[in-house]
This record gives C-alpha cells, sequence and structure tokens, in this order.
C-alpha cells in the first residue's frame, strides 16, 4: 500500500509538472502577442498624447515592463513566508497596470472605430467594414485580461506544484522509515536470538554483586506479593495521560490510534489500520502511534500507563514478515 502511494505521488507530480510547463508555453504565447498589440496601441497614444515621435516607444515599454516585472514578483512571492501585505503590493500594481492597458486598449480601438465609421458615412473606402466603437473596444480589452487571468492561473499551478512535491516527499520519507524501522527491529532480534543461543549453550555474562544489595524484609515481600497496585492510582495515571492526548498539539489521527491502542493495547497495528477513518497502511498506524509515545515520554510518562513499545515493535515486525 505503501508502494502504491508513492507511485500515485509520483504520477500525481509528473502530470502537475506537465501541466505546468504546457501552461507557462501558452501564457508566454498569449503574453508576447498582448505585448506586441498593446505595444502598438500605447505608443500611437503616446503619440497622441503629444509625445514626442522619437520618445513615444518609452510609454509602452514602461506600461509592458511593469506588467512584467509584478507577475514575476507575485510568482516569487507565492512561494515565500512573508507578509501578504507585501504580497499584494504587487498584486496591486499588477492590476493597476493591465487597468491602465485595457483602458489604453479600450479607449484606442473605440476612438479608431469612431474615426473609420465617420469616414465611411463620409463615402471614403477604407477597406474594410468597421465595427460598433463598443464592439471594437470589448475586442481590444482581451489580450490584457488574458494576461492578467494567466497570470493567475500561473500561481495557482505553481502553488498545485509545490504542494504535489511535498506529498511526494512525505511519501519518500515515510517509506524510508519504514525501510530503516524493519532493518532496525531485524538486527535487534537477530541479537536477542543470538543472547538466547549463548545461555542455551551454557555461556552466561558474569557481573559482580553489589557489596550491600538490600533484601525486603518478610513483612515487605508478604505485602507486596498479596497486595496489588491500587486501581485509584492506575485511574490517575490513565486520567492524566488522557489530559495530555486532550491538551497536545499532535494531529487528531495521531490522538485517535494512540486512544484505541491505550484502550485495547491487544489490537494489532493492522486491525487498527484497517479501522481508521479513513483506512491506512499497517506501517501508518504504527508511525502515529510512535509520534504519540514518542511526546508522551518526553512529557515524563512512562510503562505503564504506556505500553511497551518493545514488544509492539516485535509484534509489528512479525506482522509485516506475515505480510511480506
Amino acid at each position: 500500500m505503501g508502494d502504491f502511494s508513492l507511485r500515485a505521488a509520483r504520477i500525481q507530480l509528473g502530470a502537475l509538472i506537465a501541466a505546468l510547463l504546457i501552461a507557462i508555453f501558452i501564457a508566454i504565447g498569449i503574453t508576447a502577442g498582448a505585448f506586441v498589440l498593446s505595444f502598438a496601441v500605447q505608443r500611437d497614444l503616446a503619440r497622441q498624447g503629444t509625445i514626442p515621435e522619437n520618445l513615444a516607444w518609452i510609454f509602452p515599454v514602461i506600461v509592458d515592463s511593469a506588467i512584467f516585472g509584478s507577475t514575476v514578483a507575485i510568482v516569487i512571492l507565492s512561494k515565500l513566508k512573508m507578509h501578504r501585505r507585501d504580497k499584494y503590493f504587487y498584486v496591486a500594481v499588477a492590476v493597476a497596470v493591465v487597468a491602465i492597458s485595457i483602458l489604453g486598449n479600450a479607449y484606442h480601438a473605440f476612438h479608431s472605430a469612431t474615426v473609420a465609421q465617420q469616414a465611411v458615412a463620409a463615402g471614403q473606402s477604407i477597406g474594410y467594414t468597421p465595427l460598433d466603437p463598443a464592439v471594437a473596444a470589448m475586442i481590444a480589452v482581451i489580450p490584457p485580461v488574458l494576461v492578467l487571468a494567466f497570470t493567475h492561473g500561473l500561481g495557482i499551478l505553481i502553488k498545485a506544484t509545490g504542494i504535489a512535491y511535498s506529498d511526494y516527499k512525505i511519501e519518500i520519507d515515510n517509506a524510508a522509515a519504514s525501510v530503516g524501522t524493519v532493518t532496525t527491529q531485524s538486527v535487534v532480534m537477530r541479537n536477542e536470538t543470538a543472547v538466547g543461543a549463548q545461555h542455551s549453550l551454557g555461556v552466561a555474562e558474569t557481573h559482580d554483586a553489589p557489596e550491600s544489595a538490600p533484601h525486603p524484609s518478610p513483612s515487605q515481600q508478604t505485602r507486596s506479593s498479596v497486595d496489588p497496585e491500587p486501581s485509584n492510582q492506575k485511574a490517575a495515571e490513565h486520567a492524566e495521560l488522557e489530559w495530555f492526548i486532550a491538551t497536545s498539539d499532535l494531529p487528531d489521527a495521531v490522538k485517535d490510534t494512540a486512544r484505541r491502542k491505550l484502550a485495547d493495547p491487544t489490537l494489532t497495528w493492522e486491525m487498527i489500520a484497517q479501522t481508521s477513518n479513513p483506512p491506512v497502511a499497517t506501517s501508518t498506524s504504527w508511525r502515529r502511534y510512535e509520534k504519540f509515545d514518542t511526546a508522551a515520554r518526553a512529557a515524563g510518562f512512562d510503562n505503564p500507563p504506556l505500553i511497551d513499545m518493545r514488544a509492539s515493535d516485535v509484534h509489528f515486525t512479525d506482522q509485516l514478515v506475515t505480510t511480506t
């Protein structure tokens, strides 16, 4: 199941990268065409605005460069953790500059269509039938509007690609962690088997006994063998552990796994994984409890009320061996 998730994440990442590349090529083509058309229109507007002929080209360069620069800034800042006010500044600049381009194109098309209609009405032949000025203005604003739309869509695709890459990295890390855990558990089991074999062959380690080892008195031995651990102490320990789970910053899925395993330690990781909502891989349920166990032990809890992770790990390894 983990391999399937890894392949799915890899396919998703590849598909999004392919879609991003296609969108970039389309956006470059649309932007280039819009810039060419907008450049000619804005240069003509600059001449009509009494800007000298040899300097009229500077006006469209300023407007188009502002659109390009703000677009690049929006794409870059979308991947950085910055204050929203700084990001929205370039968004506002892009919208304002594109609005200038839209209004300039609309005014130029409306004015040109009006002049053409007047020429046709005067009996002149201009080689084509001019559109209504309002329709001509609506057509003229299409290129800059598409530039703004594709800029926003490109940012969305880049964010989606980043999310897909993060999911892919998580799947890789989970797969590596599972392999490392199984390897470590196998080494521990081999070491325990070797120690057992040494004891069976009569090879035992010798340890120096302490000079004064304390011995419990008969009354203490009798009391410890007869009196069980008070039930109210167990209840208090479980209550403290439940309070820790409820107030911790652990994810809800981790908390649910911890509560279920603590309530019934006989539940296997496979049973917990299959009854989760939604169902997950067996290794995922084990990693969720391991995350809780690490946090709980760091907070000062021990066995009990926590379960013995060594025995649980050996059982988890047996499950993996059985499933493979």
